[in-house]
């Protein structure tokens, strides 16, 4: 049996607003919303919740796709995840934002539109960070830095949903449940609550792990609305609203050429990242090392978890393989696939798109690889090691967001190349959290996959060196 291919020949403390998509708004974690289980705060210069007096909005209830035995990957117990019916555990109303306004108080624009009324198209370039001028790969890390110091306008919770709601039951104050945080840490944690992590149940026992961002079909698409979220972040913080994410191409590397002094940091003999902005850069949420997080509580985002680190090579042996970056040929087999995926929709699939982009499946046959293999996105994360090779702590490195950036490009070139719409996710045959329908895990306001599966021009970005139809 082979798989079928379709060949195609052709610094300081700062404070501003920035309205991030997260976990929960500071202007909703009060005593009261979190009684009324409502999210629905005014907006700067209007009179009534969601800026329904400038029909910008109005409060409604969320509506979100339960868990049920209808999915081929249900278990009962899923219910019980601190996830499962994401966000109603602590919000069940929010603002329905009218037209092309957006945001938890409909006080943005929708991803790819800008003006006072949101009606101005608008369309960035991600760029190729190696072909970027000095000043401009500067910017990268100036900004990224930037967000370790910017407070965000959303709070964590080191307590889980049930934690929240049995506070609120017993009379005490709920917002003491809540934390302040860094616009880094934010997007950090946001990454470990969704990915790779057991199901804590409500007598603190574990379930084997489920993971809402990767090993599934929604692994493109979350990871989409993650990066969008965090550009967006960028610009507001740095005040610089034209600001693109660049790409990494790790294909056009044998080494790490951007981990050096002055960019992306070298490594020194212990692992530790080292370089212009990388004296005093920490870790948070990784699971070794000091300070380090039981499994059956949440990680606190205020618990320094150690120094950045990366392995001191690129290229090593890895469970008894070379790994190494992926080469163009790799990229060119898995977009010689115009299935994106196929039962079971996870890692066990073979030749399929997502499952080949992800790494779970060999870039010479298609087929489904041994665990201890790995290609394509994931043999990036392992051959530069160290957070990044760590599913919950990667987002803590820099490098994160111009790699991820490279993986949306392969990804858009696909929509591209064979015109796909979401009709190509499964409803209900994917893991929890990854079906057609189901909510992007934890992003709030709420987005599902299939709101996020479509070309990026959608959403206000294009790709330097990228066509229409994604060659």
């Amino acid at each position: 049996m082979t798989c079928v291919l379709v060949e195609y020949i052709v610094l300081v403390a700062v404070s501003v607003t920035i309205l991030v998509e997260g976990q929960f708004p500071k202007a909703c974690v009060s005593i009261e919303s979190l009684k009324k289980k409502e999210c629905c705060p005014v907006p700067s210069g209007f009179k009534e919740p969601c800026g329904k007096d400038g029909s910008r909005g109005h409060c409604e209830e969320i509506i979100v796709r339960k868990w049920s035995v209808t999915y081929d990957h249900f278990n009962p117990k899923h219910v019980l995840d601190d996830r499962y019916n994401w966000p109603r555990g602590v919000f069940e109303r929010s603002c329905k934002c009218r037209g092309n306004y957006a945001g938890f108080d409909c006080s943005k624009c929708k991803y790819g539109y800008h003006g006072n009324e949101c009606s101005q198209r608008k369309v960035l370039i991600r760029k190729n960070f190696a072909n970027l001028s000095p000043e401009e790969q500067d910017k990268y890390l100036r900004y990224m830095n930037m967000s370790r110091f910017v407070e965000s306008d959303y709070l964590l919770t080191t307590a889980f949903h049930q934690d929240i709601n049995e506070t609120i039951n017993n009379g005490s104050d709920p917002t003491l449940l809540f934390t302040k945080v860094s616009v880094h840490e934010l997007f950090v944690w946001l990454h470990y609550y969704t990915a790779n992590r057991n199901t804590i149940l409500p007598d603190k026992t574990e379930m084997p792990f489920m993971d809402f961002a990767h090993r599934g079909q929604g692994f493109p698409t979350w990871h989409r609305l993650y990066l969008l979220a965090w550009e967006r972040t960028l610009q507001d913080l740095s005040g610089d609203e034209d600001y693109a994410i660049p790409f990494w191409d790790w294909t056009a590397s044998e080494k790490c050429e951007i981990c050096s002094e002055k960019l992306l940091g070298n490594v020194s003999s212990n692992g530790d990242v080292v370089g212009k902005y990388f004296a005093n850069w920490t870790t948070i949420c990784y699971p070794w090392g000091p300070n380090v997080t039981e499994n059956t509580k949440l990680c606190n985002p205020r618990v320094n978890t150690g120094k950045l680190k990366r392995s001191p090579v690129q290229e090593k042996q890895a469970n008894g393989f070379n790994a190494v970056f992926p080469t163009k040929k790799e990229v060119a087999f898995a977009l010689r696939f115009e299935t994106f995926d196929l039962p079971p929709f996870n890692r066990e699939s073979s030749c399929s798109f997502r499952n080949i982009l992800e790494g779970y499946a060999n870039t010479t046959s298609g087929y489904r690889l041994a665990p201890v293999f790995t290609t394509v996105h994931n043999v990036v994360h392992v051959a530069l090691g160290g957070a990044m090779a760590t599913v919950q702590a990667s987002s803590n490195d820099p490098i994160f967001l111009l790699h991820h950036c490279f993986v949306d490009q392969i990804f858009e070139k696909w929509l591209r190349k064979f015109k796909k719409d979401a009709s190509a996710l499964s409803a209900t045959e994917a893991p929890i959290g990854h079906n057609r329908g189901d909510v992007i895990v934890p992003m709030f306001p709420v987005y599902t996959h299939e709101e996020l599966f479509s070309e990026s021009f959608s959403f206000g970005y294009d790709f330097e060196g990228v066509d229409k139809d994604g060659m």
